[in-house]
């Protein structure tokens, strides 16, 4: 597990997010939507942090099929447009 730490307002560490590594979670890759997987491939090969969130991960969890795929990236907006030029920022 890894925990993912900010800072508040005073600038003292706070825990902003707990990381389950593949082993941990033990969700099959193949489970997971080959369109959702490119993305998060193409945000790592430019460098960036993704990770699949939300209702995704928990019926993945739970082995039920899930409707959507959350993706969170430290990426911005700007760098998003230029990894997937077909992309609209809404």
């Amino acid at each position: 597990m890894l925990i993912r730490y900010g800072t508040d307002k005073n600038g003292k560490p706070v825990k902003k997010a707990v990381i389950y590594t593949k082993s941990e979670h033990g969700i099959p890759k193949e489970k997971i939507d080959s369109d959702a997987l490119r993305i998060i491939e193409r945000l790592r090969d430019a460098g960036f942090n993704s990770y699949i969130v939300g209702g995704a991960v928990r019926d993945l969890l739970v082995d039920n099929v899930p409707k959507d795929f959350d993706i969170v990236t430290d990426a911005t907006p700007s760098r998003i447009k230029k990894i997937f030029r077909n992309s609209r920022i809404i």
